[in-house]
């Protein structure tokens, strides 16, 4: 198997989640490497997405898992000759079983431009800080999915719940700009965290899965 790092930017941002794992299924083919498929009456490539990012949010920390017996050192090579443009493999792991990546990827660390300096404590003293949920309809209460914030320079950097629980980073900034205030803020999304707070190097060691 291999486990694969990859960024959506240069427009892929804005290609859904289900469209992401045909072009997928499609980059596969075209890469003309062996995969393994589900059993049954409508088989299917055995790939596995992360937890699905807001549409338009640019991230350059997204993983997919494939189901294949190859294990050569030219993946992430191949992998990028044959992608659609704005989707890039930035690193690679062979690994000798299955990663959660949907579910064992529980925060990501956003990098937030634009908004105006001010004091992180106001909102991680704030038990009943809140934001409002364009789904729902209605504010709700998001202190506990605020794992930090701090700035580095102008530039503020938000650790967030991500995976089965949520915090969309966009909520956020649409809750900080309307109280602090600031100019046209991006959001790009710089890495996530599996479970522990562990970086993909420290959860492929402490689990024992990468392939020899």
């Amino acid at each position: 198997m291999i486990l694969l790092k990859y960024s959506k930017l240069n427009g892929a941002e804005f290609i859904p989640h289900l469209d992401t794992l045909r072009h997928f299924t499609k980059t596969v083919r075209r890469m003309d490497i062996p995969i393994n498929y589900s059993q049954g009456f409508n088989p299917h490539v055995l790939l596995y997405l992360s937890s699905p990012i807001a549409l338009g949010l640019k991230s350059e920390s997204e993983y997919c898992l494939f189901d294949t017996p190859y294990d050569g050192d030219d993946f992430l090579e191949l992998f990028n000759a044959c992608s659609p443009k704005g989707i890039r493999g930035k690193e690679a792991y062979k690994v000798n079983k299955k990663v959660n990546v949907a579910g064992d990827i529980t925060s990501a660390l956003y990098e937030i431009k634009g908004l105006n300096v001010f004091d992180v404590r106001e909102v991680l003293s704030n038990a009943e800080f809140s934001v409002f949920d364009n789904r729902a309809g209605q504010e709700k209460i998001v202190r506990d999915r605020i794992k930090n914030l701090y700035f580095e320079g102008d530039t503020l950097y938000a650790e967030l719940k991500f995976g089965n629980v949520t915090l969309r980073p966009d909520y956020l900034v649409n809750k900080l700009l309307s109280v602090y205030g600031g100019d046209h803020p991006t959001v790009l999304k710089k890495e996530v965290f599996f479970l522990g707070g562990l970086t993909v190097k420290e959860y492929l060691a402490q689990n024992n899965v990468v392939k020899e």
